[in-house]
């Protein structure tokens, strides 16, 4: 049975764009990261991520720490799914934590296999004390290095095979295109889309 670490050692190295995956991610980053507080409204966090059409903010503390990171899926899960007041829901209350941070060193490769081992689409960098550099996502890292969404898409399917999809269910999320909610999305070309966004062709294959 495979595990997502012996995968990922074996299909990288299959991959020969060695100087792409040792490049840096701080090569890569976006540098001007959105944060918020930890005593921010759920709803303001999400108008944020609207606003700039972001997958998510970081949180950060006074003193300047990064503490925590809120994806779309967290509000999902804390807000909408409970059915609670998105008002008087905090930040602190939704993040991520503890937060999982890098060093701008680390290499492309690097970071995307932490990503798949810690099922996660983005990945805080933090130099010195904790401060905030900039955020990598898999979106950053599939346009360097276009490889590794086919890559993903095979892990995907490989995982696939070893459950049933019943009792995976459908991925709920926002679409990365449109960015309306949808229970169904699809995952396309290094993007999570709705059935309205993705092509027709992943469509019929989504229902065979």
């Amino acid at each position: 049975m495979y595990t997502q670490e012996t995968w990922m050692v074996n299909k990288l190295k299959s991959i020969f764009d060695k100087q792409k995956f040792d490049m840096a991610v701080k090569e890569i980053m976006t540098k001007n990261v959105v944060t918020v507080k930890p005593e921010m409204s759920a709803e303001i966090c999400a108008k944020l991520m609207i606003k700039n059409k972001i997958g998510s903010v970081v949180v950060v503390e006074k003193s300047g720490k990064s503490v925590g990171i809120i994806t779309k899926e967290n509000l999902i899960k804390h807000v909408i799914a409970e059915n609670a007041s998105a008002v008087n829901v905090y930040a602190t209350d939704v993040m991520s934590k503890p937060l999982l941070t890098a060093s701008p060193s680390l290499t492309i490769i690097q970071a995307m296999q932490t990503m798949f081992k810690e099922g996660i689409r983005h990945l805080v960098i933090t130099g010195n004390e904790g401060k905030l550099l900039g955020i990598c996502t898999d979106t950053d890292i599939f346009k360097v290095v276009p490889q590794l969404i086919l890559l993903e898409q095979e892990y995907l399917r490989v995982m696939g095979e070893e459950q049933k999809q019943e009792e995976l269910g459908d991925f709920a999320g926002y679409c990365d295109d449109c960015r309306e909610y949808s229970d169904k999305l699809l995952f396309s070309q290094g993007l999570y889309k709705c059935p309205n966004c993705a092509p027709p062709e992943e469509l019929i294959e989504s229902n065979e």
